[in-house]
C-alpha cells in the first residue's frame, strides 16, 4: 500500500531539499509550483539579478491591458485596491517616490531610539512568565514583542494591539501562493475592517499629532509632494502587519534552531558577542519569508532561459540563501560563520525597509531569552504553518525556567 504525500505539507516542512534539488537541475526552471507556473529561480547570482533587474516588474497592469486582465470580483475589489497602494507591489516611479517620502519619516535614528523600549518590553514579557513552567513562545513572546515594538513606532494606541492578529493572519493568506478563492472571501472583511480602523487614526493624528512614525509620514514632504490618504493607509498597515509577520518568524525559527542545535546554542552562551552574526545566520539558514515574485516585464533571454513578457518569476529567496557557490556546507547552521550573506531582506529597489528594525528586534529578543531562559525542553515537535511565502510555526512549547 503506497504512501499518499501531501505535496504542500512536504514543501512546508522541508522546502530546502526541494530548492536543493531543482538548484542542482538549473537555477533557472520553468515549473508548475501549486497554483503557479512560472520561472523559478534558485540560484544566488540569479536571485539577486533579478531583484535588481528593472526588466522584472511588481505591477502587471504596465504590461497587460485592462481588457486582458482576469475580472475582480466585486467583493475583492476594496482589498485588491488597498494593497495597490502598498509600495511592495509598485514599481517605478511610483516606489521610488512612496519609498522616498516613508525614508524621510522612518529614519535609521528612529530605529535605534527603539533600542531602550525593545530591551524593557522584552523583559517585560519574560517577567510575566517567571518561575519554572510550560510555555509557548510565540503566545507568550515572539508575538507580543513586534506587536508592541511596531505599534509603539507607528502610534497605535495599547489597547488595539490585539485586533492586528487577526488583520496580519488575513494579509499573510492574501498574498500566499497556495490561497482558493474561498481563502480570498474570507480574509477580505477583516483587511476591510484594518483599512477602515487605520482611515480613522489618521484622522485622529491630524488633530493630535505624536512623535510617532505615523504622525511624521502625514506631515513628511518632498517639494510640496505629500503621501494621500490612500497611500498613507496602505503604507502604514503594510509596515504594521508584513513588518510585524516576518519579525515573529525570524525569533521564533532563530530561538528554534538555538535549542536544536545545541552546539550552537553553546557558542552564545558563551560569548555573546556572536548574537549579530547568529542572527544574519539565521536570516541565511531559515529565512521568515522563502519566496517572493516578480512578473516578466518583456521578452527576453535570462540565464540561458527564453522568457516571455506576463509570465511569472518565482524568486526563491531561501533557495539563494543555501547557494553552495556562495557558501560552504550551505545545509549547516553555524552562529560563527564568516561573511555570511543571504537574500532575506531582498535586494535592489525594494530591499526591505524594515531590516534594521528587524535585526535590532531579533538581536534584542535573542539576548534576553539566553540570558533568562534556562533548562529547556521541547514538549512536542512544533508544526509549521501553512502558508508557502512566509516560514514560521504555529506554537513552540517548551519547559523552562524563567528568571
Amino acid at each position: 500500500m503506497s504512501v499518499q504525500t501531501d505535496p504542500v505539507k512536504a514543501f512546508i516542512d522541508n522546502p530546502y531539499e526541494m530548492f536543493k534539488q531543482a538548484n542542482e537541475i538549473n537555477p533557472i526552471q520553468w515549473v508548475s509550483f501549486f497554483n503557479v507556473n512560472g520561472w523559478l529561480i534558485t540560484g544566488y547570482k540569479e536571485v539577486e539579478s533579478v531583484l535588481k533587474d528593472s526588466r522584472f516588474i511588481k505591477e502587471i497592469r504596465n504590461i497587460v491591458p485592462d481588457e486582458q486582465m482576469p475580472p475582480i470580483p466585486q467583493t475583492l475589489l476594496p482589498v485588491v485596491m488597498l494593497t495597490r497602494n502598498m509600495m511592495l507591489f509598485r514599481d517605478a516611479p511610483n516606489h521610488t517616490r512612496l519609498r522616498g517620502l516613508v525614508n524621510k519619516a522612518f529614519t535609521p535614528r528612529m530605529t535605534e531610539r527603539l533600542r531602550p523600549t525593545i530591551v524593557e518590553m522584552a523583559n517585560y514579557l519574560l517577567d510575566t512568565r517567571k518561575g519554572k513552567g510550560e510555555h509557548e513562545l510565540i503566545r507568550d513572546f515572539a508575538y507580543s514583542l513586534p506587536v508592541m515594538v511596531i505599534t509603539e513606532l507607528i502610534g497605535v494606541p495599547k489597547e488595539d494591539r490585539d485586533r492586528f492578529r487577526v488583520w496580519s493572519d488575513s494579509f499573510v493568506k492574501f498574498i500566499d501562493f497556495n490561497t482558493t478563492q474561498e481563502d480570498l472571501e474570507a480574509v477580505a472583511p477583516h483587511l476591510e475592517e484594518a483599512d477602515r480602523y487605520m482611515r480613522n487614526l489618521i484622522e485622529a493624528k491630524r488633530v493630535f499629532p505624536g512623535e510617532d512614525l505615523l504622525s511624521g509620514l502625514i506631515a513628511v514632504s518632498d517639494s510640496g509632494d505629500k503621501l494621500n490618504e490612500d497611500e498613507l493607509v496602505a503604507t502604514c498597515l503594510l509596515l504594521l502587519i508584513a513588518g510585524h509577520e516576518t519579525t515573529v518568524n525570524l525569533i521564533t525559527n532563530g530561538y528554534h534552531l538555538l535549542l536544536t542545535h545545541e552546539d550552537e546554542m553553546k557558542k552564545l552562551l558563551e560569548d555573546a558577542s556572536l548574537i549579530e552574526n547568529a542572527v544574519e545566520e539565521i536570516l541565511r539558514y531559515d529565512p521568515p519569508v522563502l519566496l517572493t515574485s516578480r512578473w516578466v516585464g518583456e521578452d527576453m533571454e535570462f540565464g540561458g532561459q527564453q522568457l516571455k513578457k506576463a509570465q511569472t518569476a518565482l524568486i526563491a529567496l531561501g533557495a539563494a540563501n543555501r547557494d553552495p557557490n556562495i557558501h560552504e556546507y550551505p545545509d549547516v547552521f553555524n552562529v560563527s560563520r564568516e561573511n555570511v550573506k543571504h537574500l532575506s531582506f531582498a535586494s535592489g529597489p525594494h530591499f526591505c525597509l524594515g531590516a534594521p528594525l528587524a535585526r535590532l528586534e531579533a538581536v534584542i529578543a535573542l539576548e534576553v531569552l539566553l540570558q533568562r531562559v534556562h533548562d529547556v525542553e521541547i514538549l512536542e515537535e512544533p508544526v509549521r504553518r501553512n502558508n508557502i511565502i512566509f516560514r514560521g510555526f504555529e506554537a513552540l512549547k517548551f519547559k523552562a525556567v524563567v528568571q
